[in-house]
């Protein structure tokens, strides 16, 4: 558990309380690199991806145990995660615009996807969107098609753009000996990691709250030493009077 509880349960807060396309936005503000949500959410997607690593390393460490499904066989693959080869990935951020050709290639924003979901077509309205081809064309038009080495070029850009949000992991299923590719989404594997330590630090809150009639900012504030040993005075406390209840004596 983080030495930051306090921090914590604000960020699961305000995560919870977020669209899950725009969460990688509130890490942004959560780590101090905007002032605002709607400041966070015209910043890369891939710097909100990468703060929400960072954020998630020293949540978790070096290493993330993750559990994935063979789309072929449906057997369930426990795959650790190195965090720190993840965090190489997603330095490949590079600049906001790459061009390729006589292509313009712009790197995606929180913004910008929110406005393609809200579209019938999300895909193509995110390549109109940061996508311009010569001629004001932009990518929800076909001159691709016309030069498929060309438009190979802008789907690699494209994903030199997503830095850490365009991150994959290979395996092979000892099941039926698949190769399986796994997207990593590192903002959701952080909102899992922040829930499982807000849901943690309530439970101690509630705990300590029940046993001596504190609250929630004075159990927050306990060093994790006195807390722990809070804690298991709360327990001993417990078993005690279970122990005396079963035997008939005073509560």
């Amino acid at each position: 558990m983080p030495g930051r509880p306090a921090a914590t349960l604000d960020l699961w807060e305000a995560l919870a309380a977020t669209a899950p396309p725009a969460r990688g936005a509130v890490v942004l503000v959560a780590r101090g690199l905007a002032p605002d949500l709607d400041a966070a959410c015209e910043q890369p997607l891939a710097a909100a991806a990468g703060a929400a690593l960072e954020e998630l390393r020293e949540r978790a460490g070096g290493v993330l145990e993750t559990v994935v499904a063979c789309p072929s066989c449906g057997e369930l693959l426990d795959v650790p995660l190195p965090l720190e080869g993840v965090a190489a990935d997603g330095e490949r951020v590079g600049p906001e615009v790459e061009t390729v050709g006589p292509v313009e290639v712009r790197a995606p924003t929180t913004a910008d996807l929110l406005a393609a979901l809200a579209d019938p077509a999300p895909g193509a309205a995110l390549r109109a969107r940061c996508v311009r081809w010569p001629g004001g064309d932009d990518g929800a038009a076909d001159p691709g098609l016309a030069d498929p080495e060309l438009a190979a070029g802008v789907a690699a850009a494209a994903e030199r753009l997503a830095g850490a949000a365009g991150v994959s992991v290979r395996l092979r299923c000892p099941g039926c000996d698949a190769d399986v590719r796994a997207d990593v989404d590192v903002v959701r594997l952080l909102t899992d990691r922040v829930d499982q330590q807000a849901r943690a630090e309530l439970a101690e809150v509630a705990t300590l709250a029940a046993a001596f009639g504190w609250t929630e900012p004075q159990v927050l504030g306990l060093s994790p030493a006195r807390r722990a040993e809070y804690l298991a005075l709360a327990g001993r406390a417990r078993t005690d009077d279970g122990f005396q209840r079963a035997r008939g004596g005073a509560p």
